[in-house]
């Protein structure tokens, strides 16, 4: 019979097996028990190493929705159906709102994308 791998651990089955659930208070109970009978082994101690450090976030600024997008995009398609020119449309908007033209055709792509994701999963 060939020998278990050395990263292989009965102690971090259940361990595993409640993070991959979701269960993150489950896991770490098991880790704590583990760790203050001296049972923990390496592979339980890397696990609860992973779950103390955070996970390192990606540099630079989060990106978010622009604000009240829906709204605006649906305040900008109202004024363009009713016959409103595009740049005349953009300044109401932006005017209404309080944004800069350029925060509303953020929010105004924003929106189509989001209409345009809607409809391709309502056709399916």
């Amino acid at each position: 019979m060939a020998p278990l791998p050395k990263n292989f651990s009965s102690k971090a089955l259940p361990i595993e097996a409640a993070l991959s659930e979701g269960r993150t208070n489950d896991a770490r109970t098991l880790i704590v028990d583990s760790l203050l009978t001296g049972e923990a082994d390496g592979v339980v101690q890397r696990l609860a190493a992973e779950m103390l450090k955070p996970p390192k976030r990606k540099r630079g600024r989060q990106k978010a929705l622009t604000q009240y997008w829906l709204e605006i995009g649906e305040q900008f398609h109202r004024l363009r159906r009713e016959g409103t020119k595009y740049e005349d449309a953009l300044c109401k908007v932006a005017d209404k709102f309080g944004y800069s033209e350029t925060h509303v055709r953020k929010a105004i792509a924003e929106y189509e994308d989001a209409k345009e994701a809607h409809d391709e999963a309502s056709r399916e």
